[in-house]
């Protein structure tokens, strides 16, 4: 896989997740909640909001064995607003590992996710990062883990941003609830390239 591969994965996950899913086929559908830490007007324009969200496995491999991570979830501005969709997957988060260091994960635990293509907004380009918490034990990366944690309780995730080249900083924490029902979920199509705040794309 090339660097024009890894920068055309976001668009191919918007394709795969509205059609047959050859990118992250499984997955599971969650509800929650996105809480705004970094303070209004500073950063990208992510506001508080009620959540949907998948946490899938990339290649689809079965069980607990290796995987990319996937996390993709939406958010709605307002309550007229369009909706939000924001893509992840497991791989670096320095200046360069951001972009181009897809990275396979072995557990859900201590994982690092990015948008891997910038977001443009008011003149800049954005990164985002989310850090899974360190307590999300299970099987290897089994789906089913994921499932029984959400039984238990939520699932906090923290998520960052990042300008140009410079260091990630807070930007709010997605918490993930519970588990839809996988026919409700189904409904869902993410797609980060039509569903997007005004004023943000990606980039290039």
């Amino acid at each position: 896989m090339d660097v024009s591969d890894l920068v055309s994965l976001p668009f191919q996950w918007g394709s795969a997740i509205r059609g047959k899913r050859f990118f992250h086929p499984n997955g599971v559908f969650a509800e929650g909640v996105f809480e705004r830490l970094a303070p209004a007007g500073q950063g990208l324009p992510t506001p508080s909001s009620d959540v949907v969200a998948r946490v899938s496995k990339a290649t689809g491999t079965p069980g607990a064995l290796p995987d990319f991570i996937g996390l993709a979830f939406r958010v709605v501005p307002t309550p007229a607003g369009s909706p939000w969709d924001i893509l992840l997957v497991t791989s670096g988060s320095g200046v360069l590992t951001r972009a181009v260091a897809l990275r396979p994960a072995f557990s859900w635990s201590n994982q690092t996710l990015t948008s891997l293509m910038p977001l443009r907004y008011q003149g800049n380009n954005w990164w985002l990062r989310a850090r899974t918490p360190a307590d999300l034990n299970g099987s290897g990366l089994s789906l089913d883990s994921v499932r029984s944690r959400l039984e238990q309780g939520a699932i906090e995730i923290a998520l960052d941003q990042a300008r140009g080249a410079r260091e990630f900083t807070p930007l709010g924490r997605l918490r993930l609830t519970g588990a839809l029902d996988p026919e409700r979920g189904g409904d869902i199509s993410f797609d980060p390239v039509v569903n997007t705040a005004s004023g943000v794309s990606l980039y290039p």
